[in-house]
């Protein structure tokens, strides 16, 4: 079992589990994916010896890293007693306890499709942050307000337009 982190500079924190190698690839993979990054062909051996170099660093307890995509995903081991419950019926109803799991364990974060999506929409919005543009309202820099320079998140009234020059 693997718990990835997913950092960049413009994004906060995000952590993944992984409950084999396989599923530590989709991760590796689907971060190249969501920053638009070329995949490589999956029969080259270059991605593949680097991700089992992360799970064996990370199996033996040594820092594991890797960049991908601007993106650094750092490994750890998780044990299996460390995972927490997806919900569960409990074993002992009737004898105090709820039926159902009362909601105080918390699912472990998979690394899914719409997980996917989300990376890849605040790794866009990030870019064009950095780029001078809005990540929030989706404007690239040469698309801001005229006026003002300002981005659709704030309101215009106050903004003079720039006269149309005539043709």
């Amino acid at each position: 079992m693997y718990e990835i982190t997913v950092e960049h500079p413009g994004i906060t924190a995000r952590t993944y589990h992984c409950a084999n190698p396989g599923e530590m690839r989709d991760v590796v993979w689907g971060v190249a994916r969501a920053a638009g990054e070329p995949i490589p062909d999956t029969r080259s051996g270059e991605m593949v010896h680097k991700v089992g170099a992360l799970r064996s660093s990370a199996d033996t307890g040594e820092a594991a890293t890797l960049t991908v995509a601007g993106c650094t995903l750092s490994v750890e081991a998780y044990e299996a007693a460390d995972f927490e419950c997806e919900g569960h019926e409990s074993l002992y109803a009737g004898l105090g306890e709820t039926v159902y799991c009362d909601g105080a364990c918390r699912p472990l974060k998979k690394f899914n499709r719409s997980a996917l999506i989300d990376l890849g929409i605040a790794l866009d919005g990030a870019d064009l942050d950095e780029s001078g543009g809005c990540g929030a309202c989706g404007l690239e820099a040469e698309q801001m307000c005229a006026g003002c320079g300002r981005c659709n998140c704030d309101r215009h009234d106050a903004c003079k337009r720039p006269a149309v020059e005539p043709r």
